[in-house]
């Protein structure tokens, strides 16, 4: 008897260690987080939770009167959300914390598509205006073709500081290398010195900030068309890039301490087609690529990445038509933005989807769990997607 008594004692306290340490456990298993993803056929902005509820919506109207919200972009440790508004040609301010409107950008350039603070120096973003150049109304050059500095001033109000007309860079005068200069998205040098730009038709731009110059680049026959995934190794002296088309997905390494160096290509084609998104699981060491006309995944580990024969993984479907990707601070889970059957004309192509809204991906099984619907189905559009870390 006494030694029942002593083992329901036992259980009893171990029910109690259960009921103590468990939410404890899931707490640290489950943390909270946001997922930031934008319609840009509806002109909103859903904030959703780690399970992809729904917390809120922030509209057009409130963006600052935002038409077309493509991409969505921070950096750690600042507190601030960049939404790039393509038609609108703005850029809205959204606080990382709260999603309250910090302030509105206008007239950064034609057809904005992303801006993007530099990681080393914060206060100072840089937009990527991908609409071709054209006469202005009093006959000067517009804003196309640029990239634009705008710079944040006493914390909470930002101007454009200066523009970089890409078109008249002595660097990118052959236009049998450099069929465009219409710039699409950015990435950085780990001093932050060197902007990387990857160009509409093919091709990269080296730009020197303390120059404000081209000063270097790489032609079509280096660089596919339609670049536009950046993403840095964790020690930041390496860059990731993507290009690619309906046909063809590349991946390329940068070296990026001091000048850039292009260390590494590999086409991806066979594995997957129209490389786009893309992020580094910093918990497994491998670089994540998002594949958009092949709807699936290829995951290529860092200690490799350089190798000719590097050997990536696969995931077979995360949803039909993939674009952009972010992971969850904790990287157990990647969320994916889908788009809708009706996409928005942007640039470089439209690519039908099915499923508008956000694929949520198990990092460990590296499986499918489920796709969250936002949005009117028929018409919604996904694109941006971001996960503020609330600093």
């Amino acid at each position: 008897m006494r030694k029942n008594r002593r083992l329901l004692s036992t259980m009893a306290g171990v029910g109690l260690l259960l009921l103590t340490v468990g939410p404890a456990l899931a707490q640290q298993k489950s943390p909270r987080y946001e997922v930031w993803a934008a319609d840009q056929n509806d002109n909103k902005v859903y904030i959703l939770d780690p399970e992809g509820k729904t917390l809120k919506t922030i509209d057009g109207a409130t963006l600052g009167d935002a038409k077309r919200p493509h991409m969505l972009w921070g950096v750690p440790k600042d507190p601030h959300v960049y939404v790039t508004n393509t038609v609108s040609n703005s850029v809205t301010v959204l606080g990382g914390k709260d999603g309250a409107l910090k302030g509105v950008i206008s007239g950064v350039g034609k057809l904005p598509h992303a801006a993007q603070p530099n990681p080393a120096r914060p206060e100072r973003v840089y937009v990527s205006n991908i609409g071709p150049q054209a006469a202005g109304p009093d006959g000067k050059p517009d804003r196309g073709e640029t990239i634009t500095e705008v710079a944040r001033r006493n914390g909470s109000t930002w101007e454009i500081t200066r523009y970089l007309d890409l078109k008249a860079a002595p660097a990118l005068a052959d236009t049998n290398l450099y069929p465009s200069r219409r710039p699409v998205c950015v990435g950085f040098s780990k001093d932050g010195r060197y902007v990387l730009a990857t160009l509409f038709n093919g091709g990269l731009a080296v730009i020197d900030l303390q120059a404000w110059a081209v000063v270097k680049g790489w032609g079509k026959n280096e660089i596919a068309e339609n670049g536009c995934g950046f993403a840095a190794s964790r020690s930041g002296e390496e860059l990731y890039v993507t290009a690619g088309n309906e046909k063809s997905s590349w991946l390329y390494v940068f070296e990026v301490v001091g000048e850039p160096k292009l260390v590494a290509t590999h086409n991806l084609s066979k594995l997957g087609q129209d490389s786009h998104g893309i992020a580094v699981d910093g918990a497994g060491n491998a670089l994540w690529v998002v594949h958009r006309v092949s709807s699936n995944i290829t995951i290529h580990p860092l200690a490799t990445i350089r190798k000719a024969d590097q050997q990536p993984g696969v995931i077979d479907f995360v949803g039909k038509t993939p674009d952009l990707i972010m992971f969850a601070p904790d990287h157990r889970l990647a969320y994916v933005t889908l788009r809708g059957p009706k996409p928005a004309p942007t640039i470089p192509h439209a690519t039908v989807g099915e499923t508008p809204g956000v694929a949520m991906v198990d990092v460990g099984s590296r499986k499918l769990l489920r796709v969250v619907k936002l949005g009117d189905q028929a018409t919604a559009d996904f694109h941006g997607i971001f996960v503020p870390t609330g600093e």
